[in-house]
């Protein structure tokens, strides 16, 4: 059980860290103004930094990390500019797939305390 929640958490870490790209690029093209696209390529590569250090075994480190971003990620969702009907698509629908990433995040530290409490 916990191996499957941990590879769906990297699976929406994936997900949400190539989203961010695709996010900058359309930041960049839209040309918004007084939008930052490199700060959507930083929480890509964080994304993604936290998708490798679940797969690297630094199950905890990954799992803090993604979490911390999905929250933030749920927690800004008012504060985003939304200029267009796919603003509002892609940004809900991120949303939503960044509280699932919160919600599985608290799965796999429930879960790998609770086997750490069943071995000890």
């Amino acid at each position: 059980m916990h191996t499957r929640i941990r590879n769906i958490l990297t699976a929406l870490a994936v997900f949400l860290g190539f989203g961010e790209f695709a996010s900058a690029v359309i930041i960049r093209v839209e040309a918004y103004r007084d939008s930052f696209p490199a700060g959507a390529v930083v929480f890509g590569c964080l994304f993604l930094v936290g998708a490798w250090l679940l797969r690297s075994a630094r199950v905890t480190a990954g799992t803090v990390l993604v979490g911390i971003l999905c929250l933030f990620e749920v927690v800004s969702l008012p504060g985003w500019a939304r200029h267009n009907a796919l603003d509002w698509t892609t940004q809900i629908g991120f949303a939503v797939v960044s509280l699932a990433g919160l919600v599985t995040a608290i799965a796999v530290l429930v879960s790998s305390r609770r086997s750490l409490q069943v071995t000890a």
